[in-house]
């Protein structure tokens, strides 16, 4: 009886959508805050704000500064660029806000199939996911899922409105197209959300004639928000208009893999990981399964496997293309979640977490900033003015030196790894070689694993780095962060070498 009362009072408690969301609102800010205002958590979301902060330099997306990703991801990063000033920290709370905001839609989602302690402890599984799949700060997939859980919502109500069904239909379309036009993979999830408002209007009666035309619609909707980019980059004349296809339509295809053992070690991290958000889910399914299949349960089946579609697309393995995949996944383990059990789910999520995510990691998050203030310092105080090469290394020096570029290919790995080889639109080596021509006044250079480098264009910095450049700098194997053992190289003729080379990882009274 006691017991009993537990639980009404829990799930009272948590049946309010204010207190509901101030505790995800926690669980957001627990388990993302530790990598507030660090610029080198996350080697991606530091170049968009890059790209993003150009854009409004008058630079373009894929001719002044070249990657593949679309054209959306780059507008939404100059907005944040635009409203936060160019804020790290900026970025990191609109992301908070788009991952508290997407914990929420999975919460209604699950409301559906399961009572309130469920569905919130969802909310709750989504955020405590993020932080092991790279969902920490700003990768595209924060954004992108909100919108994408928003049209499944939008899938699920139409079920019980079916004289609302294609304006549900159309407000979804809305939704997945700006997430295609943030991240390509999102289109598997948006089709079968699609193919299911068709089958939906076809259940509740609508004609054939009028289910063709709304189809039409519905995939012009989703395809505008790519569309009119393109459009833009066509008026601007032919050669960006080739740019703007070879980025976004064609380079992907040209991409090689890390071969089988780097896919079999992400296959191992995700399973490992991944599994008991899986178990969960499993557990939800087949229990609502036995209570007899409808039409919701089904969608909600449709949805995973779009999702695991989504991510198996990718033929190499990268963390965050798992993050779709946790919001559907979150909604199925909700059923499960409703159980006393619950908690105790939830607290195995939270191990994880804590193990992957190190979301409890704020003194090494502190230790990087401070090591890469004292990079950005040493390298702006050695250029002397000139620009920079970040051959290796973070994008935002690019930012907060204010260095010029020498090349349109910022992101090292466009030019240094060995799968890109023949997926820039350019020859590597060629552009390589011409980038050390014009004399950078700083390379910041790393050593790698010869299988991730390609060697040709490491060969050529390193006959560069020991013929016309010394070490200033540099930072140690033991420093906690990704820029570990990370060279600053400078073109001699700006300065005598230093009498012995700092480890910036280190403060100027340890060292």
């Amino acid at each position: 009886m006691a017991s009993s009362i537990e639980a009404q009072e829990r799930s009272s408690l948590l049946a309010s959508p204010i207190k509901a969301a101030l505790l995800l609102a926690l669980v957001a800010l627990a388990t993302r805050f530790v990598a507030f205002a660090n610029p080198i958590a996350n080697p991606d979301d530091q170049f968009y704000l890059l790209v993003g902060e150009a854009m409004w330099r008058g630079q373009w997306p894929y001719i002044d500064i070249w990657d593949r990703k679309p054209f959306g991801l780059f507008a939404l990063f100059a907005l944040i660029a635009k409203a936060g000033g160019g804020s790290i920290l900026f970025m990191n709370l609109v992301a908070l806000l788009f991952a508290l905001a997407t914990a929420m839609v999975i919460r209604r989602i699950s409301l559906i199939f399961t009572g309130p302690q469920g569905a919130t402890l969802a909310g709750a599984a989504y955020l405590l996911t993020l932080p092991m799949f790279s969902g920490q700060t700003a990768q595209a997939p924060v954004f992108f899922n909100l919108l994408v859980a928003s049209a499944a919502l939008a899938m699920f109500l139409a079920i019980e409105a079916p004289t609302r069904t294609t304006r549900f239909a159309f407000g979804a379309m809305v939704c997945c197209g700006l997430a295609i036009a943030l991240k390509p993979v999102a289109v598997v999830e948006g089709a079968f959300i699609g193919l299911a408002f068709l089958w939906l209007m076809q259940r509740s009666g609508m004609n054939w004639r009028a289910i063709a035309v709304s189809a039409v619609g519905m995939v012009l909707v989703a395809l505008l928000p790519t569309l009119i980019p393109m459009f833009g980059y066509a008026l601007a004349g032919r050669e960006a208009f080739d740019a703007f296809v070879y980025a976004n339509f064609i380079s992907i295809f040209q991409k090689t893999s890390l071969g089988e053992i780097a896919r079999q070690a992400g296959m191992r991290y995700f399973l490992l990981f991944m599994s008991p958000l899986l178990v969960f889910a499993g557990i939800g399914l087949s229990e609502r399964f036995r209570q007899g299949a409808e039409v919701r349960l089904w969608l909600l089946v449709g949805w995973l496997i779009a999702a695991l579609g989504g991510y198996l697309i990718v033929p190499q393995f990268y963390d965050q293309y798992a993050l779709p995949l946790v919001v559907p996944l979150s909604v199925a383990a909700a059923i499960a979640f409703d159980r006393k059990l619950g908690l105790v789910m939830i607290a195995t999520l939270l191990f994880l977490s804590l193990v992957a995510g190190q979301v409890h990691d704020w003194s090494t998050n502190r230790r990087s900033i401070e090591t890469y203030q004292r990079l950005s310092q040493t390298v702006d105080e050695a250029r002397h003015g000139g620009c920079i090469l970040v051959n290796e290394g973070p994008t935002w020096l690019y930012a907060s030196t204010k260095a010029c570029a020498l090349t349109p290919f910022l992101f090292p790995g466009h030019l240094n790894l060995v799968t890109e080889t023949q997926a820039v639109g350019v020859d590597t080596v060629a552009e390589t070689r011409r980038i050390l021509a014009l004399r950078p006044a700083v390379i910041t250079f790393q050593p790698r694993a010869k299988k991730r480098h390609n060697p040709e264009t490491e060969r050529l910095v390193q006959d560069a780095l020991r013929k016309d450049y010394q070490l200033v700098a540099f930072i140690g194997p033991d420093a906690v962060s990704q820029i570990a053992t990370l060279q600053v190289w400078q073109r001699r003729d700006l300065g005598p070498a230093p009498a012995v080379v700092p480890d910036l990882s280190k403060p100027a009274d340890d060292r």
